[in-house]
């Protein structure tokens, strides 16, 4: 029973850490893709006010599109929502991981509250998904089969959803074959 409490408690840090990453790279993402409609939203604005060389109309659309896009889609406060959603998933790591005799009442606990912070979770990008839990994997030095996410869905992992994708496992390439896989 205790080993049964203690491969549960494993495999919950284990999917919390993920989930860190996970939301970690949603953040970075929503954070570079508003710096850069802002860096480009400065520029045209620039260009369009000082533009004596071209027509600064064009800049000025430009400069429009591209606050538009911003304003539209909420980069700022999607990566505000990842970042709550990593603090979240944070405190919980830490429960766990500062819990030296884990019971099942305290198991029981985190997975309530795993629940509740994932009932908060926009919809899964799972080639994303699939690459944090290789991550997590390798950060472990667990040697088992990662998901393999080809050129594409590694490309458009932060773009499109995948949904429907399923990652098949390819074994680790540090790890020597055995003979009855051959």
């Amino acid at each position: 029973m205790a080993n049964d409490l203690e491969q549960s408690v494993k495999r919950l840090d284990f999917a919390v850490e993920k989930s860190m990453r996970y939301h970690q790279r949603r953040r970075g993402h929503y954070d570079l893709m508003h710096k850069w409609l802002l860096f480009g939203t400065i520029l045209s604005g620039s260009a369009a006010f000082g533009g004596r060389i071209l027509e600064p109309g064009y800049f000025g659309a430009a400069a429009a599109v591209f606050a538009a896009f911003d304003l539209v889609w909420s980069l700022s406060h999607r990566a505000r929502d990842h970042e709550m959603l990593f603090r979240r998933f944070s405190d919980l790591a830490i429960a766990i991981r500062s819990t030296s005799q884990p019971t099942q009442d305290h198991l029981t606990d985190w997975i309530k509250a795993r629940i509740t912070i994932e009932s908060d979770e926009p919809p899964m990008y799972c080639a994303l998904e699939a690459d944090c839990d290789n991550e997590v994997r390798r950060a472990r030095g667990q040697s088992k089969e990662f998901a393999h996410i080809g050129l594409f869905h590694r490309a458009t992992m932060n773009w499109i959803r995948h949904a429907q994708v399923a990652f098949s496992p390819k074994p680790n390439p540090k790890e020597p074959r055995s003979s009855a896989s051959s």
